[in-house]
């Protein structure tokens, strides 16, 4: 799962995303979509398009790249020195509404540390899960 020539931290990101959605989430057969670059989605998860963002412990403004369609889901891993923090879940249903909320201003927002947070947009609108929630296989 971690082949092919993209940034290391983001195939990490895609192996974590895909257990996560296999085990956690119950997920049948989901897959690395292999056109990532130029469809914008990482993932098909039963028919899902799921995107998924990765910030490291390395990473000190705890930001990285824009959310951009086309997706139905996201994954954001928080990302320690040897273990996985926190993953945020959030579905397009669900950004949407933030957006409709207002609580979002910008369409394509900057995936950050903060989303994950009790106020922040996946933990307002999504589910954020906790390192002990999944750490059994991750």
């Amino acid at each position: 799962e971690l082949n092919g020539n993209d940034n290391l931290v983001g195939r990490i990101g895609e192996f974590i995303a895909l257990q996560f959605l296999t085990l956690k989430l119950k997920r049948k057969s989901p897959r690395r979509n292999e056109n990532a670059v130029q469809k914008g989605y990482d993932i098909v998860a039963d028919g899902n398009r799921v995107s998924v963002k990765v910030i490291t412990s390395e990473n000190k403004i705890g930001r990285t790249t824009p959310i951009k369609d086309p997706w139905d889901e996201l994954i954001l891993v928080d990302l320690g020195d040897l273990q996985v923090n926190r993953i945020g879940f959030l579905k397009i249903s669900e950004f949407k509404k933030a957006l409709h909320d207002q609580f979002l201003t910008n369409k394509n927002p900057v995936a950050s540390r903060d989303m994950l947070n009790k106020n922040g947009l996946i933990g307002r609108y999504g589910k954020v899960y906790a390192a002990g929630e999944f750490d059994r296989y991750l």
